[in-house]
């Protein structure tokens, strides 16, 4: 077992190794906030998932719910990611403590706005201002997906979201051609509708793989990670 548990403290060095340049250590005063933070996307996803009501005569709503938790956790994205990879040593900039901010802002104005937004149909007929914070929360996520998976996702993302700004082009196929929108409406439906920011993906990890990450993280935590590894190895 020692030759394996060798193997296994080389794996973890060179994981840590390869994400020491992508992340930003973060202490003092950001790294309280980033543990608060995270306390709290904790306490609403096992209040919500477990149907706690520990908000007393306050019921969060689904779509409310999952805005709350992207201005939790995707707001901290702005403090771990540096812009560029030469920053990932540097203490925290002015600017992406104001996109921190305006993250968090902009999420919960929608989140405080959940039930109005389902009731008046914001996904299509949303009025100026939660029009332009969809805008501004649009390129936040194309920023988002840049830091965290590169260049190529923030591509893919970006030419996907403005698909329904030309599906009525005469160049796109005849099988994936639909209704065009405008820029303003393709802005409110990507963050007003159940089918883009808060669509399969944000549903699936706000109400199960949020529990898989926290009890994952609580066997690592406690050895049990180990454990199973090594069991899994001496079955083989």
């Amino acid at each position: 077992m020692a030759g394996l548990d060798d193997q296994l403290e080389e794996m973890e060095a060179a994981e840590a190794k390869a994400t020491f340049g992508r992340l930003r250590p973060l202490s003092g005063f950001w790294r309280a906030v980033f543990l608060a933070f995270t306390c709290i996307g904790i306490f609403l996803s096992v209040n919500q998932i477990f149907n706690l009501k520990l908000f007393i005569n306050i019921v969060i709503l689904d779509n409310s719910y999952l805005y709350l938790l992207l201005g939790v956790f995707f707001s901290l994205v702005f403090l771990v990611f540096p812009m560029r990879k030469a920053d990932g040593q540097k203490p925290v900039p002015w600017y992406d403590v104001i996109l921190f901010l305006v993250a968090i802002s902009i999420a919960i104005y929608y989140a405080w706005n959940g039930l109005r937004s389902i009731e008046n149909g914001w996904e299509y007929f949303a009025p100026p201002l939660p029009t332009y914070l969809a805008f501004i929360m649009w390129g936040m996520v194309m920023e988002g997906a840049r830091r965290t998976g590169g260049l190529v996702i923030m591509f893919i993302f970006g030419t996907l979201s403005f698909y329904p700004i030309v599906a009525e082009a005469p160049w796109m196929p005849s099988a994936i051609t639909g209704k065009a929108s405008t820029f303003a409406e393709t802005a409110a439906y990507h963050l007003m509708s159940e089918e883009s920011v808060l669509g399969i993906p944000m549903n699936v990890f706000g109400t199960l793989i949020i529990g898989f990450i926290i009890f994952g993280v609580a066997l690592q935590t406690t050895g049990g990670g180990r454990f199973f590894i090594n069991l899994a190895f001496a079955l083989l």
